[in-house]
């Protein structure tokens, strides 16, 4: 029994830069959603979703996508600057919001005899009042999907999953319109950034509350929260070193947040060029990263 449809892995892909060697170093990963167009219901505009540190520094980047039909993977560089400077995707507004959009033109990827799938943002995914209505909240079980610690098989496409659960949410839902993140108990590490979280389908529930029978997009993850012990000195009366580690609980920035770049993007490349998934160049600065001092970036 399939929990997690197939579509929705196909729609995770890896993101890569070229070093100096002309080797391919796997960064993040990022996913594609669709937004219906308002004319035809039928067509939609496609996205490729990552983190702001994803895209910090870079001109262009790999995207790793598996052939449509068989096996194999194919490697398409895609352009996030354009000839005169201009960035060619839309990062959202909010300072601590750790989000990018970059539209794509899907014909390229039918093209290239790539599989393109991706999650409909308006089918296939949750907002926050719809997790509060649909008894999405704590203790809900959470899959995060992504390519930790450069884990990246060169014959096939597929992403890792980690089993979590949402572990704090319920201060999101008092101010959705505003609400930046949440936090969910699933460890990522590095390579997971810009990695979905899709919560997981649900038949029992409590007598009387509600409960989610589909898999959904909930949330793209940002940083993890990591647990810091400071080791003191009896003798010298000072603190001598910090130890860090990884708490396990993972920054989610919610749907909502994601639908608000999308619009952002969807009205720039209306009147600008979208990214060419064509020839890579050299790296250039785009921007800053918006994770703070008590988090780290994945």
């Amino acid at each position: 029994m399939a929990i997690i449809p197939s579509f929705f892995m196909d729609a995770v892909v890896t993101l890569g830069i070229c070093l100096p060697n002309s080797e391919k170093f796997w960064v993040g990963t990022g996913f594609l959603v669709g937004r219906k167009e308002e004319s035809d219901a039928g067509q939609s505009t496609v996205y490729i979703i990552t983190n702001k540190h994803v895209v910090n520094n870079q001109k262009a980047l790999y995207v790793r996508f598996g052939n449509d039909g068989s096996s194999g993977v194919k490697d398409l560089p895609m352009s996030l600057i354009d000839d005169s400077g201009m960035r060619l995707f839309s990062a959202h507004e909010h300072p601590e919001v750790d989000i990018v959009a970059i539209q794509i033109i899907p014909r390229v990827i039918i093209d290239n005899h790539l599989r393109l799938n991706f999650f409909d943002l308006a089918d296939h995914a949750l907002s926050l009042k719809q997790m509060k209505d649909t008894g999405v909240d704590e203790g809900s079980l959470v899959y995060a999907l992504g390519f930790p610690m450069n884990l990246v098989d060169n014959s096939v496409k597929a992403p890792i999953c980690r089993l979590g659960c949402i572990s704090r949410v319920e201060d999101t839902f008092e101010n959705p319109q505003k609400a930046t993140k949440f936090l969910v108990d699933a460890q990522t590490f590095p390579g997971n950034s810009g990695g979905p979280i899709v919560s997981r389908p649900e038949h029992i529930s409590i007598d009387g509350t509600p409960y989610n029978t589909s898999a959904n997009l909930i949330g793209i993850v940002s940083a993890y929260i990591p647990y810091k012990e400071v080791l003191y000195s009896r003798q010298t009366g000072r603190d001598r070193m910090i130890q860090e580690e990884n708490s396990g609980l993972t920054v989610v920035h919610p749907v909502d947040r994601i639908k608000e770049v999308v619009e952002s993007e969807y009205v720039r490349a209306k009147a600008k060029l979208v990214p060419k998934l064509s020839d890579a160049t050299p790296a250039k600065a785009v921007g800053e990263t918006p994770i703070s001092k008590e988090e780290v970036a994945v």
